[in-house]
């Protein structure tokens, strides 16, 4: 899933099942959003990945992507962490 607010891209969520990971398809899904996205005139596109997720930082990388040396910062509104335990 992406976007484009008006200011920057986002890729929000890409996801693809552990067998058929490495087939080429986050590749050809990443070139069809980018281009989507480019045709409104987006300039930058911008993601988030854990740190700890190095499969997936090496795979944007891989098509790219950049440390834009940024830090993302957050803040839950509720009590429940869906990321816990």
């Amino acid at each position: 899933m992406g976007g484009y607010e008006g200011h920057r891209g986002w890729i929000n969520y890409l996801a693809v099942g552990k067998n058929h990971r490495r087939l080429g398809y986050g590749k050809e899904i990443m070139k069809e959003i980018e281009k989507r996205i480019e045709a409104k005139g987006c300039p930058k596109i911008n993601l988030q990945v854990r740190e700890t997720n190095l499969d997936v930082i090496a795979f944007y990388k891989s098509i790219g992507y950049f440390d834009d040396h940024v830090i993302g910062l957050g803040k839950r509104l509720k009590d429940d962490n869906p990321f816990e335990g």
